[in-house]
This record gives C-alpha cells, sequence and structure tokens, in this order.
C-alpha cells in the first residue's frame, strides 16, 4: 500500500492533519491520502448552506439545507439547489413554475397551476401527494384536483395537459430532463383551500438506477452501502469510476445493512436502510457523512481507491505485537472527560408523524452514569435518512458503545503496518498488557520511515442487540397543536322547523355554533325549488338561526366564516325527494295509502280532507315512517282525499304529492 497522510479520520478518536481541496480523486489521494469520513464529524465537517443572494430575503423555513427543515416543504426561491432522494420518503421541492387561469365556472384565477421538482435524477415512483395535511385523493378535493407526475427519465416528454392549457407558458421545449416532478392543477375554492394555494408534497420512491453488484442487477434500493456507492459514482456526486470503488469491501458493506435484525414487536427489519432526502447544497462531505451516519460505518480513501464500511463486527485483519513496533507505544486508558458521554438523545424521522423530525426514546446508561460519578452526560445525534425507531436505537447503541471502549493508543509501527487501512480491525497483543481487539482510527506515514497508526477500543459487543432488553417503546411525543386562524370547522348540524300546515309563508333555519375563537359569523344561502341558483341571505350572521320568507319548498346550507376571511364547508339541508306514485285503496274502516318512500327521508306528512280542497286538508296526528300506511278510524262509505309530503332528518319539506283518493268498505 502506498504511503498515507490521513486527511481527516473522525472515528471516535481520529485526528485532522490536512484539509481537502482540489479535484476529487486526485486531490484527496495524490500522494497516497488516507481520507475516512466516519458518523461523527459534524463538528469537523460543517454542513454547508447554499447562500441566497444579498437582494433576496429567505425565511427560516425556507432552508432545505436546515436540519430537519425543509423535508415536506415546496419552496419558491430564485437561487436554490436540486436534491436526492433515497429510499422511500415524503418530499416537498422548489417550485418552478407557478400559473393561474379562468376555470370551467368563468372565475379569474380559479384555476392554479404549480410545478414541484422533488428530486434531480430519476425516480423509481411517486405516489402519494398531499395537499397542505390532506392527500389529493381525499373526497374534499374530488373534481378540484389534478395531478401529473414524471419520473425524472433523460428523454421524457413535456407535460401535455400544461402545453395545453397555460396559454404558451409551458412549452413542449420544458421537458425536465432528468427531473422527478410533478404538475399539479388546482381549482381553488373557499371551501377546499380556505387559505389558497396548499403546500404540494410527495411520497417518492427514489433513485432506481442503482446497481447492486452482487447480482449485477441496476434498480431501486434502500441499501446504504449501495446508494452510498451510487452518490459516489453519479455526475452529481463525487463522479468516481466503479473502477476507483474497491467492490469486495462494497459486498460486504451492504452484506452486513441487509442482515435480519429482530424487532421489539416481533418481526425482523434489515440492519440498516437509508430513507430521505438532501440537498446538493449541502457539499459532498456533508451527504456522504448522512450515507455513512445511516449504517454506522465510514468510507476510507486510500491508495486511490474508496472502501466503503458498514458498521458491525470487525474481523482482525492482522495481529499487532511488538514485533510491529519501531518505538515506545502510548497507551491511553481513558478518554478525556470532555468527549465522554453515558446517554445518548437523536433525532430520526418518523413516516407515522408525517415524516417530521422525531425524538428517538432517549438512552441512557445507568452502569456509565456510575463510572462518571452519577453524573448524566448526553451526546445529541442526528439521523436524518433513519426512518425506524429500532434502526435508531441500535444506532444510538452503537455510538455509545464506542466511546465507552476507551482505550486508546499510539502505536509507531514498523512498515509492516503499510498492509492496514483505517477502519481495519485488529488484535492488540503486548507484552505486559492482555489481547484487546480494536480499530485502526489514525494512519500516517512518519518521515522516519514507519507508519503512525492510531487506535481505539471495539470489541464485538459494540454491535450486540437484545431487542427485548435494549429497543425501548417509541410511545407518543408530547406536542403542542396551535388552532390555525386559516381554518374553521363547518357547523355540526343544520335544523329546518318543520311547517304543519298544507301551506307556509315562511320556513326557519337554524345550526349548531362553531366553537371557535376566530370565528367572524355565518353565511346563510337558500334554494327554492322553482329557482336554479343558491340566493345569499344577509351579511355575516352572529345569530345562529333565521326565517326565509318562502312558499315553496326550499334547500338551505349555512358555512362558518372566520376573522382571516376563511370559509368552512357548506352544512345542507336540501329538499327531500317526494313520495312517487300516490295511491290510495279502501279497505275495512279506513284507507290503505300506498307510493314510492323516498330514500332520503324519515317520516311523511298525511294531509286529509273530505272533498278535493287542499285548503280545507288538515295534518293527521300519526307521521307514517313507511309506505303502505293504513289510516283507520272511518266508518263504511266515508270518501277522502289525502296528500302526502315527506320530510327528511333535517326537518326539510319535500313538495305534496297528491291527491289521492278513496272510500272506506
Amino acid at each position: 500500500m502506498p504511503a498515507a497522510v490521513p486527511l481527516i479520520a473522525v472515528v471516535a478518536g481520529g485526528v485532522a492533519s490536512a484539509a481537502v481541496g482540489g479535484g476529487i480523486i486526485g486531490a484527496i489521494v495524490g500522494a497516497g491520502a488516507a481520507f475516512v469520513v466516519s458518523t461523527i464529524g459534524a463538528s469537523v465537517f460543517p454542513a454547508k448552506r447554499p447562500t441566497a443572494p444579498s437582494t433576496i430575503s429567505m425565511r427560516s423555513g425556507d432552508d432545505p439545507t436546515a436540519p430537519g427543515a425543509g423535508r415536506t416543504q415546496s419552496f419558491r426561491q430564485p437561487i436554490t439547489e436540486h436534491q436526492i432522494v433515497f429510499g422511500r420518503c415524503k418530499v416537498g421541492g422548489p417550485i418552478v413554475f407557478i400559473h393561474s387561469a379562468t376555470d370551467d365556472d368563468g372565475r379569474a384565477d380559479g384555476w392554479f397551476y404549480a410545478v414541484v421538482v422533488l428530486a434531480a435524477h430519476r425516480v423509481r415512483a411517486i405516489g402519494d401527494v398531499w395537499l397542505g395535511d390532506s392527500l389529493a385523493t381525499d373526497p374534499k378535493f374530488a373534481g378540484l384536483v389534478r395531478v401529473d407526475r414524471h419520473l425524472g427519465d433523460p428523454d421524457q416528454a413535456a407535460n401535455a395537459n400544461l402545453i395545453a392549457e397555460t396559454g404558451g407558458k409551458w412549452t413542449a421545449e420544458h421537458r425536465g430532463l432528468g427531473r422527478a416532478y410533478v404538475a399539479v392543477r388546482l381549482k381553488i375554492t373557499a371551501e377546499a383551500f380556505p387559505s389558497g394555494p396548499p403546500n404540494i408534497a410527495a411520497l417518492v420512491e427514489g433513485a432506481d438506477t442503482i446497481l447492486d453488484p452482487r447480482t449485477g442487477a441496476i434498480g431501486w434500493s434502500d441499501n446504504p452501502a449501495l446508494c452510498l456507492a451510487w452518490y459516489l459514482t453519479a455526475p452529481f456526486g463525487w463522479k468516481a469510476s466503479w473502477d476507483d470503488i474497491d467492490i469486495p469491501a462494497m459486498i460486504a458493506a451492504a452484506n452486513i445493512c441487509d442482515e435480519l435484525i429482530g424487532t421489539r414487536a416481533g418481526v425482523t427489519e434489515r440492519r440498516y436502510t437509508v430513507n430521505g432526502r438532501v440537498s446538493l447544497g449541502e457539499g459532498k462531505i456533508a451527504i456522504t457523512r448522512k450515507l455513512v451516519a445511516a449504517m454506522a460505518g465510514a468510507l476510507v480513501v486510500s491508495g486511490g481507491r474508496f472502501f466503503i464500511h458498514a458498521g458491525g463486527p470487525a474481523l482482525p485483519a492482522a495481529t499487532l505485537t511488538s514485533d510491529d513496533l519501531r518505538g515506545d507505544v502510548t497507551i491511553q486508558g481513558s478518554r478525556p472527560r470532555r468527549d465522554l458521554f453515558n446517554g445518548v438523545r437523536a433525532v430520526y424521522v418518523d413516516p407515522a408523524k408525517n415524516w417530521q423530525p422525531t425524538d428517538a426514546p432517549p438512552l441512557l446508561a445507568s452502569n456509565y452514569v456510575a463510572e462518571d460519578g452519577g453524573e448524566q452526560i448526553y451526546r445529541d445525534l442526528e439521523y436524518p435518512l433513519t426512518t425506524s425507531v429500532a434502526t435508531v436505537q441500535r444506532l444510538m447503541k452503537a455510538e455509545l458503545e464506542r466511546i465507552r471502549r476507551q482505550r486508546e493508543v499510539a502505536f509507531p509501527a514498523n512498515l509492516s503496518a503499510l498492509r492496514l487501512r483505517p477502519w481495519d480491525g485488529v488484535t492488540v497483543a503486548l507484552d505486559r498488557v492482555g489481547p484487546f481487539p480494536a480499530r485502526v482510527t489514525g494512519w500516517r506515514l512518519s518521515p522516519d520511515g514507519g507508519v503512525d497508526l492510531t487506535l481505539s477500543e471495539e470489541d464485538p459487543a459494540v454491535w450486540d442487540w437484545n431487542p427485548a432488553e435494549d429497543e425501548r417503546a417509541a410511545g407518543d411525543s408530547p406536542s403542542v397543536v396551535l388552532p390555525n386562524p386559516g381554518v374553521i370547522a363547518a357547523p355540526a348540524s343544520i335544523a329546518v322547523d318543520t311547517p304543519t300546515g298544507a301551506a307556509f309563508a315562511a320556513l326557519g333555519v337554524s345550526w349548531s355554533a362553531v366553537g371557535s375563537a376566530y370565528l367572524a359569523g355565518y353565511e346563510l344561502e337558500f334554494r327554492p325549488a322553482s329557482v336554479a341558483t343558491w340566493q345569499g341571505y344577509g351579511g355575516a350572521l352572529g345569530a345562529t338561526a333565521a326565517s326565509i320568507p318562502t312558499t315553496e319548498p326550499t334547500a338551505f346550507r349555512g358555512r362558518a366564516v372566520a376573522r382571516s376571511g376563511a370559509v368552512s364547508g357548506w352544512r345542507e339541508a336540501a329538499i327531500p325527494g317526494a313520495v312517487t306514485a300516490p295511491a290510495a285503496l279502501g279497505i275495512a274502516g279506513g284507507v290503505r295509502l300506498s307510493g314510492g318512500f323516498p330514500a332520503d327521508v324519515v317520516r311523511l306528512q298525511v294531509f286529509e280532507a273530505s272533498s278535493a280542497s287542499l285548503a280545507a286538508a288538515v295534518k293527521l296526528v300519526t307521521e307514517p315512517t313507511a309506505l303502505p300506511w293504513d289510516r283507520t278510524g272511518l266508518t263504511a262509505g266515508q270518501t277522502r282525499w289525502y296528500w302526502l309530503r315527506a320530510v327528511s332528518a333535517e326537518g326539510n319539506v319535500s313538495a305534496l304529492a297528491g291527491p289521492v283518493t278513496a272510500t272506506a268498505l
């Protein structure tokens, strides 16, 4: 192995001795350098954030590279970076096109168009689409939403709907080659979108051009080792070739990631997966660090090749004895207090909580607390590409157990150490020191003709996992839910004062109050049976009842209005269907009434007269709930005329059906 100068070794106990600069492979390994990126590296490699133009004001929530921010938010920004999607996750993205047009009801700006780019590469699938907090398939959006999905094929055609409907704003040249996006058209209504156009996000199954060298297949994968290799070779990644990647090491890492591990729920899952998005503005080191963090591993560049490693028990590559020394060895029995911790708090992404960053159950080791004199010392970690609560707890435990193996060895080796690389496992077997396992965390060629190694103690128990004992219940994190002034509920019910006479001059209507601090009032509309359109009644009503002059069956609807101007959905009392094909038949001591009983009706009003005069008719006390129904109590030879009127659950009435007549037997 060529002489190596470690640029950075950020595994526990690693040291930095040079900086990264210039080209990719050439600058990093021009001198046979050893370059390591591993789980703990935030303090060494701070995340790069994109710089907005000085004249553009960027809200804090619009920064897609901020920890935990922007994951599911779509945003407008004149200069921004594309994002990469690994595995499966809910993401938003930059809005690259907005347009409005007159809708099919003739309303100016009734149609709203938006194009949101979800990934800078081809993806396997774009699944559910969210509009705000609701799925686009929610029944309340029926007839109001159209979503076109484009997976980012390198030769995909432009969206035909946008070409046809945007008046030349979107043309056949707007193809979005190699960009996965959704084109959304909304019909903006106050009921469905009370606050205007909503945030748009989608569930994306990410990159599907990932090579698995174990099978030769190219497709979708959430294996962190395979995803890292894909990123290393991507044109927006490290731009490496496959000849630059050590395939045996990569296969070994992929196999570790695919190992099945038991969980508290009694099922198994793969040891490591990667599901999330990263912004290209974060920089290559930050993105690489997130990928290796998802598998508790490391990326080593040594001898001009990339070595991908996943966290797991290390087989000793060599045994280091006094024969390998060229000078005095130094063993540090414990880490500095500033580097120690006995508890871990971590944040991961929980799909069950709308794919938002969520606190994992904290880990605190009582035995290590006792070793530290009773002081609880926490390390805070972030796993933005981990979506399993069981996986994040395994990662937390591994970090804690690594740091508690406190022996570090400064090992001045002779040239026999050229066979080793950072991350290799070794056995340290020195005189007067019992053999113990360790990992190479620092490698530096010495001017006096040897190799200076830094070795950190690490035994296989670091990776032990008993779900019955080690996995903690996630529970429900407490949350604060604040009222949204842009959203208000509809009245829970509406009722009509059912008239008791065959004729009426007005109908009373009432509705339940809406309990909201943002309530401004109510809107009430009515539509008589002979009128085709809804009629407004007054302005913002403070009362919850009104009397509407009308002499015919009339439909009513009401809704709540917020102080912000937002409105709820309508609560309606429709005109029920009338009895169809009414008939009367004389029976012994009465008359049998029959006909079609409407499905939306709960009871009938029966008006009876001794002649064919509706004005003389009187409503019977009994209100039948089904047909046929027998009117009894008549004497033989008595003739009666009948009119039937249906009553809905809200108390509203239909038109009268009849008259029908019969004579009692």
